[in-house]
């Protein structure tokens, strides 16, 4: 008859439920993991099924019982890797998002936030860079590579009972610089051809006064932003690699 211990048993459940802990929380707050379509029983099972192939790669302390006072310690290291490596994968679709808002409110469509149904009061832009990036994100296999950032992680942050560590190495608030610096960059192209136009427009005001600069404008500029991004969304493809490497370096 084969016999088990309470300790053989803390020690199976603790080296599944902390990396299961660490994935999940993966899922809770990665981009397109985390989506309403994507159901909680279907994330529950999926990051059940890699951390019962990644515990033996995690390495658990030994001697961790998950009924002891430092065990809220380890839970919280889990929770707060797995939630810090979804919200740096989050922060580079946000750059996206704020480019567009930017190129948005270049072409004059930042007026249509005030009429949106929802009330989120986003631009068609905005929304369309964003679900843009989206779609080369998955195209990319890049939910594959979030989940393997967080494999990968258990390898630069170890099981400890140190739950902010992660947070001094990724350095999330650099992160938001960086992100901020990535959004400017890609409406830069876009808004200096916005700013072109308009000095334009406002040399022929000047020029000729009797044109009307309010109905002529609009449209001039509205087709300058559109050939802007038909021509921009051929290069998203770079940007959104190289940065989505640079915001999961530390965990790799």
């Amino acid at each position: 008859m084969v016999t088990f211990s309470q300790v053989q048993l803390d020690a199976w459940l603790a080296g599944i439920l902390l990396p299961f802990l660490r994935i999940l929380a993966l899922f809770s707050s990665a981009p397109m993991l985390s989506h309403q379509s994507f159901p909680m029983r279907a994330r529950v099972a999926v990051a059940a099924l890699i951390a019962f192939v990644a515990a033996p790669f995690a390495n658990v302390p030994a001697g961790i019982t998950m009924d002891s006072p430092a065990a809220f310690g380890y839970i919280a290291q889990q929770v707060a890797i797995g939630l810090a490596i979804g919200f740096a994968a989050r922060l580079l679709f946000g750059a996206f998002e704020i480019a567009g808002e930017l190129i948005g409110l270049q072409m004059g469509l930042s007026f249509g936030g005030f009429f949106d149904p929802s009330g989120a009061g986003e631009t068609a832009v905005g929304s369309w860079l964003y679900t843009l990036s989206l779609m080369l994100f998955v195209a990319l296999n890049g939910h594959l590579l979030l989940i393997g950032a967080v494999v990968d992680s258990f390898r630069a942050f170890p099981i400890a009972a140190n739950p902010f560590e992660v947070l001094n190495v990724m350095r999330l608030d650099k992160l938001g610089a960086d992100m901020f610096q990535l959004a400017l960059s890609l409406a830069l192209p876009a808004t200096m051809l916005m700013l072109l136009v308009n000095l334009t427009l406002g040399f022929a005001s000047r020029v000729a006064p009797q044109l009307s600069i309010v109905s002529v404008g609009f449209p001039v500029t509205l087709l300058a932003g559109l050939a802007a991004l038909a021509l921009g969304a051929q290069d998203l493809l770079g940007p959104l690699m190289e940065s989505l490497e640079r915001f999961l370096a530390p965990v790799r």
